[in-house]
């Protein structure tokens, strides 16, 4: 199972990216994956608990936009890669480092996504009942309800462009 996921996440990496994975690089990947779902005994049915961890949410339509998916991505992959840089007692360290290796190149070029994500973390756990959290807040709350109007604005424009039913409204000419 482990493997599998593992494997799942290359793919949609490597797809996301342009890249498609081939050659001796990927072969090699999924023999590594393969030896340490033997070690993790991930074919037992307790794996299967309480369903998937990650795919359940690279399936999910509120991912379908690229630039969305690499943000989701690229947590998975720092996940993984913690995953991996803490397993102490492993039989296949060589196999492990060559995972590392690997995901460590997908963390580089995710970078820009990863930081995106933490900035989300980072806001899910604001303590919102803490009263100097709330006065910030409340300082800032029209600022932020502006980007929300902008956003919203560009939006409209955006399907009034591609929605080709809904009539442009008539601004006349004051030249004449």
């Amino acid at each position: 199972m482990v493997w599998k996921i593992c494997l799942f996440l290359f793919l949609a990496i490597s797809y996301s990216d342009g890249h498609v994975p081939s050659g001796p690089l990927f072969e090699s990947m999924k023999e590594h994956i393969s030896k340490l779902q033997r070690e993790f005994n991930t074919s037992q049915p307790d794996v299967a608990e309480g369903g998937a961890i990650f795919r359940t949410h690279l399936k999910n339509a509120l991912w379908s936009q690229a630039h969305e998916r690499k943000i989701l991505l690229a947590q998975m992959i720092s996940k993984y890669w913690d995953l991996l840089t803490n397993l102490n007692s492993t039989q296949n360290p060589k196999d492990v480092r060559s995972l590392v290796e690997v995901l460590q190149v997908y963390k580089e070029s995710y970078s820009e996504s990863l930081k995106k994500a933490k900035d989300l973390i980072e806001i899910a756990k604001l303590p919102m009942d803490n009263v100097k959290i709330q006065r910030k807040a409340i300082t800032e709350f029209y600022d932020v309800m502006l980007e929300v109007n902008k956003e919203e604005v560009k939006r409209k424009r955006r399907s009034r462009r591609h929605n080709p039913s809904v009539p442009m409204r008539y601004k006349p000419n004051p030249r004449g």
